[in-house]
């Protein structure tokens, strides 16, 4: 078994090596994004003018690379089950650039490391306030039902006359719909206000859930929080943190340490609800934990089915919804 395996290794070796000698135009970018497992974090989090306690074990946040792939590594995504290829489109939507996408994206996750923030606080009893102006449109997937109604800056402000003030607020009343569900969607356009109406689809990355088709951000949104929590991100960008930077914040100012000196891991996105997201990228994620020998991973519920097929003896999946359901698997696990 083992010879068969380095010959394998092998022979993608010298595929790779011979396309690398052959064909000078590899390093040319392909019509596709590729998606591989990245290095868990475990976030540095500052908190001034309050108490925190430290802990011994680990609640790591996991990560993925992406990035647009070059024919080299589409050939080689193409060999290696680890990673995933994405078609270009799925992932940069219609009039979004490649470092727009990155600063999006990194916009993402500011908003989130103060949803994740708010959450914690909020489930510790502390009083949290958040404003923001609306939605903002910033790009257009292909395949939206919403192409020819909404246009970029376009900022949205209700859905079926519910107030939204944030991305995260939007998505959270989103979620209360199904998919084909008909929608009034209410917005500002040059100082105008406008009402357009549209079918929910399936959101291009994750099953089951609604989507309308377009990239979001929240303008001016503001938080006030009781005392100052600087969270250390660095390059990391996109929401899909926000379950595991709240349960990090909660951990540091409780004195009882929910993981008990276990390795924990998980991902998803946060709203401002409590309510736990889908994220992309699950199974190089999982990947991802098991390098770290994380004995429990908490991923989305809408992640599940593709997440538990990587259980095994030494590691457990389980699925979330909540921050309130996250906090009590951990404590089921950590007090074995």
């Amino acid at each position: 078994m083992n010879k068969f395996f380095q010959k394998n290794k092998l022979l993608k070796i010298t595929f790779i090596t011979y396309l690398v000698v052959i064909f000078p135009f590899g390093f040319a970018k392909s019509e596709y994004y590729f998606m591989s497992p990245g290095p868990p974090y475990q976030w540095d989090i500052e908190i001034e003018n309050a108490q925190t306690y430290e802990y011994d074990g680990n609640l790591y946040q996991l990560t993925v690379r992406r990035d647009e792939a070059n024919y080299f590594v589409y050939v080689w995504a193409r060999l290696n089950s680890q990673i995933d290829l994405y078609p270009r489109e799925v992932i940069l939507p219609d009039g979004v650039t490649p470092q727009e996408l990155s600063e999006i994206s990194m916009q993402n996750m500011m908003t989130s490391e103060n949803v994740a923030i708010a959450v914690a606080l909020n489930s510790l009893d502390y009083d949290v306030q958040s404003e923001g102006d609306g939605v903002l449109v910033v790009g257009l997937l292909d395949d939206s039902p919403v192409k020819d109604k909404l246009i970029k800056d376009d900022l949205i402000v209700s859905i079926n006359n519910q107030l939204v003030r944030s991305t995260t607020e939007f998505i959270s009343k989103l979620r209360t719909y199904e998919i084909g569900d008909l929608v009034n969607i209410g917005l500002i356009r040059n100082n105008q206000e406008i009402t357009i109406e549209t079918n929910l689809i399936e959101h291009v990355e994750y099953k089951n859930e609604p989507m309308v088709g377009f990239l979001a951000s929240t303008p001016n949104q503001q938080f006030t929080f009781p005392f100052d929590v600087d969270i250390q991100t660095g390059n990391v960008g996109g929401p899909s943190a926000g379950m595991m930077m709240a349960l990090n914040v909660y951990n540091l100012l409780t004195e009882n340490d929910i993981t008990k000196g276990k390795k924990i891991a998980g991902t998803g996105t946060i709203e401002i609800n409590g309510s736990i997201g889908p994220v992309g990228g699950v199974k190089q994620k999982v990947i991802a934990a098991k390098r770290a020998n994380a004995g429990l991973i908490l991923v989305p519920t809408a992640n599940y089915e593709e997440a538990s097929v990587f259980s095994d003896e030494n590691t457990e999946i389980v699925a979330v919804d909540s921050f309130d359901n996250a906090l009590n698997v951990i404590f089921d696990f950590s007090s074995r």
